[in-house]
C-alpha cells in the first residue's frame, strides 16, 4: 500500500515538473501607449519590466520614458524585474 501511494507521487511530481517545462516565456511586447491621453500618468503602482532592466512604476511611465528620451524599450513583462 505504501509503495503505491509513494509510486503515484512520483508520477505525479514527474508529470508536475514536464507540464511547467511546456509554459511559455513571454516575449516582450510593444508599451500600449495609445491608452494614456495626455502628459499625465496616474500614481498607482503598478510596476512592469521594461527590455533594458529597469522597472517602471507603470506602463504609461515607460511610455513617457520613452518619448522623453526617445527611445523603444519594450513592456518584458508585468511586475519589478529580477536583479
Amino acid at each position: 500500500m505504501k509503495l503505491t501511494i509513494l509510486l503515484c507521487a512520483t508520477v505525479l511530481l514527474s508529470l508536475s515538473v514536464f507540464a511547467m517545462d511546456d509554459k511559455k516565456v513571454p516575449q516582450p511586447r510593444e508599451a500600449r501607449c495609445d491608452v494614456y491621453k495626455g502628459n499625465m500618468c496616474s500614481r498607482e503602482f503598478d510596476p512592469v519590466c521594461g527590455s533594458d532592466g529597469n522597472t517602471y512604476n507603470t506602463e504609461c511611465v515607460l511610455c513617457q520614458e520613452n518619448k522623453l528620451k526617445q527611445k523603444n524599450v519594450l513592456v518584458k513583462h508585468r511586475g519589478v524585474c529580477e536583479a
